[in-house]
């Protein structure tokens, strides 16, 4: 019989080149922004939040001053949208792992052992779980190693509480989209559900944006999970309100108990 951890070990098999690839370049990133930050002279970082577009400006608010210094910078990792969209791609292709199995064959491979059906959901969940986790241990590693490398002599540090925040809010919200990506996984092909969680994540951030200008737009934005993912507002010093990573943790796991009842239901055979 197979059991829940082979099962785990060999998805994560498959998994470890695009997981490793990915690590190594989100820490590397990690340090070369340190080292970018400790290059720029404080008395620089006004002058290029001056240079930064009005809407640009606009979409930061009062925290472009927080993030235009050595602290914000040498964090930029936690918010860049390069490195928002690339974990969350990354969840995506991990989350919609069952909807492959079943076009590939694999399924019916797996269940043709007594093997609980529930157990590629719970699988998933934990790879899903476990990727993120390393991602941002790396990038947090990577941060140390760029600050001991290159900001020895610099004082101000961003602190680990700061640190620590950002990354459990990026995580929780990669994993929200993971636990959308899941249930789209669980009853689609695996295009048709990679497709929908970025056109719906696309969607969904553009909402964010749109609301950062544009007042009428605030009655809905709570709709967003990107509302809830508060970057700037950690980079000026702010707690991480307890009620946005319950909100991102909520609908992680409607997502992934959607996807045990839909993906109990579905014919593996199609």
């Amino acid at each position: 019989m197979m059991g829940p951890f082979r099962l785990f070990a060999l998805a994560l098999k498959r998994a470890r080149t695009l997981l490793a690839a990915t690590g190594l370049l989100l820490g590397a990133f990690q340090v070369l922004m340190v080292f970018i930050a400790s290059s720029i002279k404080p008395e620089a970082m006004g002058q290029i939040a001056d240079l930064l577009p009005p809407l640009v400006q606009k979409i930061l608010g009062p925290s472009v001053a927080s993030v235009m210094s050595f602290s914000g910078i040498a964090c930029i990792g936690y918010f860049d949208l390069v490195i928002v969209i690339a974990l969350l791609a990354l969840a995506i292709a991990l989350a919609t792992l069952p909807a492959s199995e079943i076009e590939t064959g694999v399924a019916d491979l797996l269940l043709a052992r007594p093997l609980p059906r529930h157990w590629i959901i719970t699988r998933t969940i934990a790879l899903v779980v476990f990727a993120i986790t390393l991602m941002l241990m790396l990038m947090m590693v990577g941060t140390w190693i760029g600050l001991v490398m290159f900001a020895s002599e610099i004082d101000m540090w961003p602190s680990a509480t700061t640190v620590a925040s950002l990354a459990l809010n990026l995580g929780l919200l990669t994993f929200c989209w993971g636990g959308i990506a899941t249930a789209f996984g669980a009853v689609c092909r695996r295009s048709v559900a990679g497709a929908a969680t970025g056109l719906l994540a696309l969607f969904m951030l553009l909402l964010d944006l749109v609301r950062s200008i544009w007042s009428p737009a605030e009655s809905v934005a709570w709709l967003s999970p990107f509302h809830y993912f508060i970057p700037f507002d950690i980079v000026m010093g702010r707690p991480l309100p307890a009620e946005n990573l319950i909100v991102l943790w909520a609908i992680a796991m409607t997502g992934f108990t959607v996807a045990y009842f839909l993906f109990s239901q579905r014919d593996i055979s199609r």
